[in-house]
């Protein structure tokens, strides 16, 4: 192929490393470290260690390094989230909530590196998503993808563009072709922004069918049971009117009223406080469309015990604070042997010999929808169940019964605090429900009751109450949402008056865990009693006890051995009481600083300021400072003016990112060294001069680089393939840029493997979604884009035709739907209803079960034309009553 053992060194030991890293074996900053300390191992005959350790200096990737710096001073004030918040606004349905969503994020991740993009603005989309009633599996995988697209605008987007623009640069430069060597910020923007629009138009046109709905990694479209409480907001609504129906993964298949089930009911049904309704959806959906309208969770038993005369009907799971509504959800699915089959839910003693209670069955397997202990259970059924004290997987019973191992679905009883938190009078929040707030169906955060100014107290369970200034509202909160919580933007802590008097700035102010001693001097004293404020320099801002929900007032609460105190303290805080006795474990909470709004102007002038320079050092073709320093400076701006401290700016930097990229350059340089990137473009060369075309060798390097950015991270396949790509570019007479600008866009191009882009990563485990979910979106939009790019690379001399044709496309695609929301709701519902009946129509899945239920029929029925079932009646099924 052209190269010695050098090359077929390099070459093999290569491909070992894409093997371990394909197979997650082992990160690719330690792989490539490894693989180019190997390397250089052989008396430099493949790679001197001077060639090997120059990436480690260049300067796009210490620019990638120090503009993490910028970003984290811009998201420490807390400016972005308050821009974010203002410009998503409301939205009605997923296709607007998708354009508001992802058009703002594609404009800001062209000037903001798209990883701190992705971090900042995951919660703000999960509260907007909850607030507009979208699933949340919805908006995240495009909130990636739009941060990925927007990065391709411009050659600051992404680390993958400053990379390559300081191979680039290095390349031409060595070379004296000074003209080649330089790449504006802007020199990507008539090909990249074409290349954004028509992502953007993919996910509008498939959303409905190829992005998920659910929220949940398993069981998907279950029968649930919820009852509707005498305080929700939908009592003495009809049902088209109650907004139960606009709930997209909220389906109402019938309601159990007075002994009798109603299949089907008309939107002209007037629902009543007590009826339960039997919904199909995901776990998560409806469990938040519970929260907000009022209906309460309804398990096998209660369902059981709303049947017995001269009960009050009011057994639901759920409690009547709105906390956590079970103890620990499992999930199992019924094995071929079990001897469940052929019972119903309500025959089986599920609590006596599995210490469980069915909460949820997944739907099909030939039955129609009904009541959830009239469901008679056959192999491969999977149940949602939760779990009593008596539970054990290790039962006997269980791994006779259930097929492999049982799996946990949500733990209800995690860690909670008791936080209060006070409504400013500017605050957003204000005239609105709990919902509207946002403040309802955020994971790990549950209302609790609100205390009025005047002295008064409203239940969580008045969901109308809308909520006014100066209201403290209480909330049950695990770690994980605390941040979130102390973020949101007019509302503070009710202990803010303590923390404040503790003289801790808010620069160097942050949240700390600390478990009181079982002997510790603290024990059996109030918070109050101990002057914990005067003693410890800090503030308590909740408590956690195991197994109960403390009283709300903080300063009142008796400690007691084993609780977990949230301390608010400054951050050198824990190692000063990391040895003290009162305290058994002492740990601070992550990303738990602050906001800095009193900076928030400062931190984004100072971006657009850094920004400006190289906007306008672009138009008028002269670079007033490099973006490294440019860099550096306004971060160090952003410390002096209290933007950030030293710690997070330290924090910032992404240092996996930095050794693998820096890594990937020494790889790069001894694959091109050895001649087996020579080698390599040697094909794609042949493709351009078989074709007559330099498309078709753009092409060539956008395909390999992309299908190489599924298989590693994309800076490291932009590094490993630009030598291979230049070498090519300049053998066809292709400019440097153009190069580029092929490989720029392809390493960005890691959509189908979550693991393959930072960005994925974080949607991935923020959404709760599976391999499989990302594939089945990211492959099509892979082979959409290929096809775009292709376009993009063959005209781009007509650049502006594609521009003009790209925008009108998107404009249309944008608008046109605007003209469906403007009918009445009951003709959407219309609307609506056929195409899902056409789509339950051609699904495979559901033509098989179709097909499956007539062969059982079919097998029951005598040659007589009788059947062998039993009626309904004899079953002691109540009676079903069709709409």
């Amino acid at each position: 192929m052209g190269f010695g053992w050098q090359g077929a060194v390099a070459i093999a030991f290569t491909a070992l490393a894409f093997v371990v890293m394909a197979a997650d074996l082992v990160g690719p900053d330690i792989t490539f470290t490894v693989l180019l300390a190997f390397l250089t191992a052989f008396d430099g005959q493949i790679i001197t260690v001077a060639k090997a350790a120059a990436g480690y200096g260049n300067t796009g990737l210490l620019t990638v390094i120090f503009l993490y710096w910028v970003a984290e001073g811009i998201t420490q004030t807390g400016g972005l989230e308050l821009i974010m918040n203002y410009v998503l606004g409301r939205s009605r349905s997923v296709h607007w909530a998708l354009a508001r969503s992802m058009f703002p994020v594609m404009i800001l991740s062209a000037f903001l590196n798209n990883t701190p993009c992705v971090t900042f603005m995951i919660p703000i989309l999960i509260s907007w998503g909850r607030r507009c009633g979208v699933p949340i599996k919805k908006l995240l995988i495009p909130l990636s993808y739009a941060a990925v697209l927007g990065g391709t605008c411009t050659s600051i987007g992404t680390s993958t563009n400053l990379v390559i623009v300081g191979l680039q640069d290095a390349r031409y430069t060595k070379a004296k072709q000074y003209n080649d060597a330089k790449f504006q910020i802007f020199d990507i923007a008539p090909y990249g922004v074409p290349y954004a629009l028509w992502g953007f138009v993919f996910i509008l046109l498939t959303q409905g069918f190829l992005l998920p709905g659910n929220s949940s990694r398993y069981a998907k479209d279950l029968l649930i049971a919820v009852r509707v409480l005498p305080s929700s907001s939908v009592v003495k609504k009809k049902l088209k009117d109650s907004g139960l129906l606009q709930q997209a993964g909220f389906h109402l298949s019938g309601i159990y009223r007075d002994g009798k089930f109603v299949s089907k009911p008309d939107g002209s049904w007037l629902l009543e406080g007590g009826d339960i309704l039997y919904v199909a959806g995901e776990f998560d959906v409806v469990e938040f469309v519970g929260e907000e309208y009022g209906l309460g969770l309804v398990n096998a038993e209660a369902e059981a015990a709303a049947e017995r005369p001269f009960t009050t009907g009011e057994e639901t799971v759920f409690t009547a604070t709105g906390g956590a509504p079970y103890q620990k959800l499992v999930q199992a699915t019924i094995s071929k042997t079990s001897d469940l089959i052929g019972r119903t839910v309500r025959e089986v003693s599920w609590q006596g010999r599995f210490g469980l209670i069915p909460v949820a069955i997944q739907r099909g397997n030939g039955r129609e929808d009904g009541r959830l202990n009239d469901v008679v259970l056959a192999a491969g059924d999977v149940l949602i169940l939760d779990t009593t004290p008596f539970y054990d997987e290790e039962r006997e019973d269980s791994k006779n019964n259930f097929e492999g191992k049982v799996r946990a679905v949500k733990d209800g009883a995690a860690k909670e605090f008791v936080v209060g938190v006070k409504v400013k009078k500017s605050s957003e929040v204000v005239n609105k429900t709990v919902s509207a707030a946002g403040l309802r169906g955020i994971p790990g955060l549950f209302v609790l009751s609100v205390d009025r100014a005047d002295g008064t107290s409203v239940d969580a369970t008045d969901y109308l109450y809308k909520i006014q200034p100066d209201d403290t509202i209480w909330i049950a909160t695990d770690i994980g949402a605390v941040g979130f919580l102390s973020k949101f933007p007019g509302l503070e802590l009710v202990q803010q008056e303590q923390v404040d008097k503790t003289g801790t700035s808010i620069l160097y102010r942050h949240l700390v865990q600390a478990a009181v001693s079982h002997k510790g001097p603290i024990v059996g004293k109030t918070v109050r009693d101990v002057r914990f404020r005067t003693l410890y320099n800090a503030a308590v801002v909740a408590v956690h006890r195991e197994g109960a929900r403390v009283p709300l007032k903080v300063q009142d609460i008796v400690l007691q051995g084993g609780d977990v105190l949230l301390i608010s303290c400054h951050t050198n805080w824990a190692d000063e009481h990391k040895h003290d006795k009162s305290f058994v474990l002492v740990q601070p909470v992550p990303d738990s600083s602050p906001p800095k709004r009193s900076r928030m102007v400062i931190g984004v002038l100072l971006a657009t300021g850094m920004v400006l320079t190289q906007i306008i050092g672009g138009l008028k073709g002269k670079e007033y400072i490099h973006l490294w320093p440019c860099a550096v400076l306004t971060a160090a701006l952003m410390l002096l003016t209290g933007c950030m401290n030293a710690d997070q700016a330290r924090k910032a930097i992404f240092w996996d990112v930095y050794l693998t990229i820096a890594a990937a350059f020494g790889v790069s340089a001894a694959l091109e060294g050895t001649g087996v990137a020579a080698s390599f473009a040697n094909g794609i060369i042949s493709i351009g001069k078989n074709l007559h075309s330099d498309g078709a060798a753009l092409i060539a390097i956008y395909i390999a680089t992309a299908l190489l950015s599924e298989l590693l991270t994309n800076n490291a396949a932009g590094a490993i393939m630009y030598p291979i790509a230049a070498i090519a570019g300049d053998a066809l007479k292709i400019s440097p840029r153009e190069t580029s600008v092929a490989i720029m866009l392809g390493a960005s191009a890691g959509f189908i493997n979550p693991f393959s882009y930072q960005c994925n990563l974080m949607v991935y485990a923020a959404g709760n979604y599976s391999v499989r979910e990302f594939a089945i979106i990211g492959a099509p939009f892979q082979i959409w884009l290929m096809v775009v790019a292709g376009f993009i690379l063959c005209y781009m001399k007509e650049w502006h035709q594609v521009w003009i044709v790209s925008w009108i496309c998107t404009a249309g695609i944008v608008l046109l739907p605007a003209l469906y929301f403007l009918l009445p709701t009951r003709i959407q519902l219309k609307i609506d209803g056929f195409f899902d009946r056409v789509a339950h129509a051609i699904n495979p899945k559901h033509i098989i079960e179709r097909r499956n239920s007539l062969r059982r029929q079919a097998s029951r029925t005598g040659s007589d034309g009788t059947g062998t079932s039993e009626s309904p009646k004899a079953l002691g099924v109540p009676k079903v009553i069709t709409a």
